[in-house]
């Protein structure tokens, strides 16, 4: 092959331009930048080539030229860039999904509980998300809004609102097609719909959606259980029924601030379900305690403590006979109290342990709140005309004489160093409400750090709603002086204003999402047909 059928070569581009375009120069530049030695020594001013210049352009017509213009690099940039976003995205909700499983799953039910509640939904919850989108977003909207309230992440809590209307979407979908049978056995349904509840309970955002999921839940456990031949209690069918009442005792008490529930209490259907349960314990010959993987104490005591609530603010709806019943039956809790009595029914092989101490107290507590509520109702002097109506009337501040107070007081004091007391969660309202009653400082302290304590463990909102309450009627009674120097929450009861306004949540959801909540709203109250 000749020279001239060869291509040639391009020159030597190396250097800076002042040295290369110097031909009759035989040093060649060394390279240094800004300024070459060559250039320096002889003052000369030292430019380099730009990107486009040291290109090669003799070939740039051919087609396989790495400088011709090429059409597909866009669509393989943009396929990389979606790839490359999927996995993420994959590898985000792994990690959320680890976080749900390893940390918050743990929260949601009570340590000594049955194994087969504990790790019976976990491995249900596990199964099925594969394959039910609403049941793996719903977890991983419960999740992610964890990990917000625990970095306070503003990205993870956008990302979590999203998983939530996802959920919510995939579900309304499954409603419109679903029918009676279907609502009454498929357990992901009623994970889901659970799963959203918790998640306007313990995350932020979406407070106000709780009226219609809890709505949804009880419908559809009525299907299963009340309108349709019974069936064999099953262990998530226990859990699930208790989750709910523990919402609906959650809604019906709200926060003493608060006009109106955020749900009407369906005393039918808790009498049902009261009934039910008080009648089949899944493991005869053990404790309630062991047999309750939610509540942890008598269903009734929170049945008396929505009652004595609603009675102490609408004493007018409640004649004499009714308020007699409801004291008869707080007498007798009154006198396990008293006594010192075991308010769970230990089986013959059980033996009090520390978990079942925390029930213990955790029921003595509701127990002494109800009492002091029912003995407050009717007294005409309203210490608290200036923080609002009688319908959201706070209880007075009782004497530290009060045997009730002596009491609780020396529950807190006991626990004060306890960290697996301030995991049970079924103590958190007793304790915000007792903080009603109390008007010593000293007292005060106690139960602000019951509620800090409660906060730092669990990072569940629900204790940061609780604080912000009692401090601001702490303050409107004078009580406290400076509110700045509170640290609960840091940061999050600030927002809590904005983050469970319902305006502010349906102006992050598009107009087919708001909707397709509506659609699992009215579950509640229609059923949909075969």
């Amino acid at each position: 092959m000749s020279v001239h059928s060869q291509r040639q070569r391009l020159r030597g581009k190396s250097g800076c331009l002042t040295c290369n375009l110097g031909r009759s120069r035989r040093k060649k530049c060394d390279e240094r930048a800004p300024i070459c030695e060559r250039c320096d020594l002889s003052g000369r001013k030292c430019q380099w080539p730009d990107s486009g210049q040291m290109l090669d352009r003799r070939y740039a017509s051919h087609p396989r030229s790495r400088y011709s213009a090429n059409t597909d690099i866009p669509s393989v940039c943009h396929q990389s860039e979606e790839a490359a976003h999927t996995r993420l995205t994959i590898d985000l909700e792994v990690v959320i999904s680890r976080h749900f499983i390893e940390t918050y799953y743990g929260y949601l039910l009570l340590p000594n509980c049955h194994p087969d509640f504990h790790d019976g939904w976990i491995r249900d919850i596990q199964d099925l998300m594969g394959g039910d989108e609403s049941l793996r977003y719903a977890v991983l909207a419960n999740a992610a809004s964890h990990i917000h309230n625990m970095d306070t992440n503003p990205g993870m809590q956008n990302l979590a609102l999203k998983f939530y209307s996802k959920s919510i979407r995939g579900l309304s979908h499954t409603l419109v097609q679903a029918s009676n049978p279907y609502l009454t056995n498929c357990n992901g349904l009623l994970m889901s719909i659970m799963l959203l509840y918790l998640h306007g309970c313990l995350g932020k955002g979406t407070y106000h959606d709780i009226p219609p999921h809890l709505s949804a839940a009880t419908r559809v456990l009525s299907l299963r259980f009340f309108d349709s031949p019974r069936k064999t209690l099953q262990p998530f069918d226990c859990l699930a029924f208790e989750s709910v009442l523990y919402q609906i005792f959650l809604t019906s008490t709200v926060h003493w601030s608060d006009p109106v529930p955020l749900s009407e209490f369906d005393v039918r259907f808790w009498m049902q379900a009261e009934q039910l349960l008080d009648q089949e314990a899944l493991f005869p010959g053990q404790s309630r305690s062991l047999n309750s993987p939610v509540l942890g104490v008598p269903v009734a005591l929170f049945r008396l403590a929505i009652q004595a609530k609603d009675a102490y603010q609408n004493p007018q709806k409640y004649d004499e006979v009714s308020l007699g019943t409801l004291r008869r039956e707080t007498e007798a809790w009154e006198g396990v109290v008293l006594s010192n009595g075991m308010i769970d029914k230990l089986g013959p092989r059980n033996s009090p342990d520390t978990r079942q101490i925390y029930y213990e107290a955790a029921g003595y507590l509701y127990v002494l709140i109800i009492s002091m509520l029912l003995e407050q109702i009717g007294q005409n002097t309203c210490a608290d005309e200036d923080v609002g109506t009688s319908r959201n009337q706070l209880p007075h501040i009782m004497s530290r004489d009060a045997w009730q107070i002596q009491k609780a007081l020396l529950i807190l004091r006991r626990f004060k160093l306890d960290s697996g007391w301030y995991n049970c969660y079924i103590g958190n309202w007793p304790i915000y409400t007792l903080g009603f009653f109390l008007g010593d400082a000293e007292d005060i302290a106690l139960i602000r750090h019951e509620m800090q304590r409660r906060w730092d463990l669990t990072k569940f909102i629900q204790s940061a709603r609780f604080h912000e309450d009692l401090e601001r009627a702490w303050e409107q009674r004078g009580l406290v002086s400076d509110l700045s120097s509170v640290t609960m929450a840091d940061g999050i009861s600030r927002d809590l204003n904005w983050s469970d306004s319902l305006s502010n949540w349906t102006s992050l959801l598009s107009v087919g999402e708001a909707n397709d909540r509506d659609t699992l709203g009215q579950l509640g109250s229609s059923t949909t047909t075969s």
